[in-house]
């Protein structure tokens, strides 16, 4: 299957995704608690029940691991592909809730287990960003043509922590606080990833997380010349902790970190 196939379809995904989860927003949408505590509304569901349709229809050899349903096997019965769908329908499902903007859509693929395209939306904000393995990432205004997208380049000189600019979304008394110390600290803003691609922000700390909710921040800042890091020298998106950062900050941040929490 080519890759461009595949980023075609991711964006057809979030287009779809988008235009379900506009209609829902400040509309009151049902919710209710899952068994983690956390929120899931009827957009969430319908984000993912439509997602799941297209994919078995149209990928029915790739399996899906999705936020709301968990593993999906491939709709025609191949055990163990080496292609499979990460989807979170809605990201920010508690915002989404509350009315506020910082929500969006998350669809990856990931083939023989590396990310190979992913998209990542704001909706209320008409923005994207996008990445393919080996070729880039990408800004583009909503639904607008592929060919419309803006490529972005994450600046690699060196800055001190001391004077970056960091943001992220930490648990209370969390030891990665004490990494705020001398740094400008950047609070949840509508999408902390496209601040961090853009120059708004110069690294994201990440402590808790699931692969659906990492994965295409993970592509994106790689192919933008990021780096990413799970503190152990790699970017598992499955562990505690998730780092990124423009190159030459990363090296200071996450030494930081590893004195504080490993």
């Amino acid at each position: 299957m080519d890759i461009d196939s595949d980023i075609r379809l991711a964006h057809r995904l979030v287009d779809l995704a988008d235009a379900i989860a506009l209609r829902h927003f400040r509309n009151g949408p049902r919710s209710h608690r899952k068994a983690d505590g956390s929120p899931v509304s009827e957009a969430d569901l319908a984000v993912e029940k439509a997602l799941l349709e297209v994919l078995a229809a149209e990928r029915p050899g790739d399996s899906v691991l999705s936020e709301e349903s968990g593993r999906t096997p491939a709709a025609s019965g191949h055990a163990g592909t080496a292609r499979r769908w990460i989807l979170d329908p809605i990201d920010g499902t508690i915002p989404f809730l509350a009315g506020e903007r910082a929500w969006g859509t998350h669809v990856a693929l990931e083939v023989d287990g590396a990310l190979r395209a992913v998209v990542l939306s704001r909706p209320t904000e008409r923005r994207r960003w996008w990445a393919r393995s080996g070729s880039g990432t990408y800004a583009s205004a909503g639904a607008e043509p592929l060919s419309a997208g803006r490529r972005l380049r994450m600046p690699d000189d060196t800055v001190a922590l001391r004077s970056a600019r960091v943001g992220g979304f930490l648990f209370p008394d969390s030891p990665a606080a004490r990494v705020q110390t001398g740094t400008t600290w950047v609070d949840a803003p509508v999408c902390l990833i496209g601040d961090l691609l853009e120059g708004r922000v110069d690294a994201a700390v990440d402590e808790g997380g699931h692969v659906w909710d990492r994965a295409p921040a993970a592509l994106l800042v790689r192919e933008a010349g990021g780096d990413v890091d799970d503190l152990a020298g790699g970017h598992r998106l499955d562990g505690p902790w998730l780092v990124y950062a423009r190159r030459g900050l990363a090296a200071e941040l996450t030494g930081r970190l590893r004195a504080q929490v490993l």
